[in-house]
């Protein structure tokens, strides 16, 4: 089980493959998406996602992943609520409140979960214009991307890998 150095640094890897792969995707929407990939805004965005995914099976303790995450979250929120974006700091707010419904290692730590917790990533935007579905599905890709490498450093995705690390 990896804590939250750990989380960050295996977020980055996992979330620096995905925008490395999005390049090889097939078909021309997304290849023409894919080369908004050569802007650094979007690719440091893609980053980040992947860390405050990566980090957020663990916010339900009080831990420096916890500090982190909301302290991200609260900055984050700022900017929106600043800019105009009032729904979109609602539903971060919300995102960042669902942790406290369940127990550590709960619902947050599922395969299931990994999936369903990032998809206001696509669906809010989708309901609002449907012209960005294919970059809210890459942002969506890079929270799943850093929730995965939560699960897997926690051993939740190759189980044999968590009991020979624990043994050690």
């Amino acid at each position: 089980m990896a804590g939250y150095k750990g989380h960050i640094t295996g977020a980055v890897v996992v979330g620096s493959a995905y925008a490395a792969g999005l390049r090889f995707l097939p078909g021309e929407n997304w290849r023409e998406t894919s080369n908004l990939l050569v802007d650094w805004q979007l690719l440091i965005g893609l980053i980040v996602i992947a860390v405050l995914f990566g980090l957020f099976p663990d916010i339900d303790t009080n831990s420096m992943g916890q500090n982190i995450f909301y302290g991200l979250a609260f900055v984050g929120d700022i900017i929106l609520i600043a800019t105009g974006h009032i729904e979109a700091a609602a539903y971060l707010g919300l995102l960042a409140m669902t942790p406290i419904v369940g127990k550590h290692r709960g619902w947050t730590h599922s395969k299931i979960a990994m999936l369903l917790v990032p998809l206001p990533i696509v669906l809010v935007p989708y309901l609002h214009r449907e012209s960005v579905l294919d970059t809210a599905l890459i942002v969506y890709g890079a929270a799943v991307a850093g929730y995965f490498s939560h699960l897997l450093l926690d051993g939740l995705i190759i189980r044999r890998f968590a009991i020979r690390s624990h043994r050690r």
